[in-house]
This record gives structure tokens, sequence and C-alpha cells, in this order.
């Protein structure tokens, strides 16, 4: 549920007590804040390079704290498609550092893809729209390898219709360029897209 995150916030503010302000201390109400409130809130390089060194000296030395993080990224609204570029952004950072935060978040984004595709009905465009795009970013940082990628692209054009041209499309919208650019994935692209154009003639496609 990607409202799983906004829900935790009236938890803490019914806390009206002696004890709130003391709660309010806690490690673990300010990584709700800055999960919840600060996260969603940078839309500019500086301040997600800013928070991303907020968390790795206040919270990253936690593997709970960082397990959160990974699932609170994963989360993004799929009506906020401006974060993504920040979100991935924040992942790249983090990578550097610790190794499980980046991974398990391309895992997951991996497995909502290829769940998402398996599943043709009832399946929201937009959300497979924002996580394509996600994937796109998060290779383009340098978090996701290139394969995973290439991977999503070719389960579009074996099932090439409905949504999955959209999809498709979206990927390479998202990081095609990027892909064809570099020595080991060009070929591969390149070939992708001759797949793709073969099928769409085969098709009738506009």
């Amino acid at each position: 549920d990607e409202n799983g995150l906004e829900e935790g916030d009236g938890g803490a503010e019914k806390d009206d007590g002696e004890g709130s302000s003391e709660n309010k201390d806690t490690p673990h109400y300010k990584l709700m804040l800055l999960l919840e409130q600060e996260l969603p809130e940078c839309n500019r390089r500086e301040t997600i390079d800013e928070l991303a060194e907020k968390f790795c000296v206040n919270h990253g030395a936690s593997k709970p704290s960082r397990k959160r993080l990974s699932r609170a990224l994963f989360l993004v609204p799929r009506t906020r498609l401006d974060l993504l570029p920040y979100y991935a952004r924040f992942s790249a950072i983090l990578n550097r550092i610790f190794a499980d935060v980046g991974g398990p978040l391309v895992t997951e984004l991996e497995q909502q893809f290829h769940g998402m595709a398996r599943w043709k009905k009832n399946i929201n465009l937009e959300g497979r729209l924002k996580n394509a795009r996600f994937l796109g970013e998060m290779t383009k940082f340098r978090v996701a390898p290139p394969i995973v990628v290439l991977r999503c692209l070719k389960r579009c054009l074996d099932d090439f219709t409905g949504f999955n041209i959209d999809v498709a499309c979206c990927l390479l919208e998202s990081c095609g360029r990027y892909l064809y650019r570099m020595k080991h994935t060009k070929q591969r692209l390149s070939n992708l897209l001759d797949t793709m154009m073969r099928i769409r003639q085969a098709k009738k496609l506009g």
C-alpha cells in the first residue's frame, strides 16, 4: 500500500501527555519525520544530498533504519514522478556506504515490474509507468545493473500489446539514451530496438 507510510503520522501526534517531548527526541521518531515529512519534500539536489548525509550520521548505523528507508523509497506515491530522480540519487549516495539499501530496493522494483506485467487486468497504468521510470532512474544512477531494465524491456516485447507498449516506451524514454551510449549495453539495446521495430511493422502499430 503506497499510503502505508502516511498512516503513521497520526500516532505520534495523538501523544499530548508529558511524554510527548521525550518521544520526539527518540531516534525512532526522528527517523519517522525524515521518511514521512522531509524526504517527500526533497525536490532539489542540494536538499536530497543534505538529507542523505543526515540519514547516514543519525540513522545509518541501524540496519532496521536502513530497511525502513529502502521501503520508504519503494513506496513513493505513483503521482509523485517528480521525486523519482531524487530518490534514485538518494539511493546512489547511500549505496556507496551501505550495501543493503539500493540492492533490496532494485530487487523490489524488478519483482513489482514482473508482477504487474503478469497480471494484465486491473493493473493501474500509472503504477506501471512509475515503476518503469523509477527503474530507469536507478539505472542511470548506477544503482540498478543495466541488465535489470534490459530484462524488463524484453518482457514487454515478448507481449507487445496494451500497456506493455506504454511501459516499453517509458523505459526507453527514461534510460534508453544512457544504455545506448554505454559500450557493454549498446548492442543488446540495439537488438531489442530492432525487435521492437519488427513487431511494430508486423502489427502495423502507429
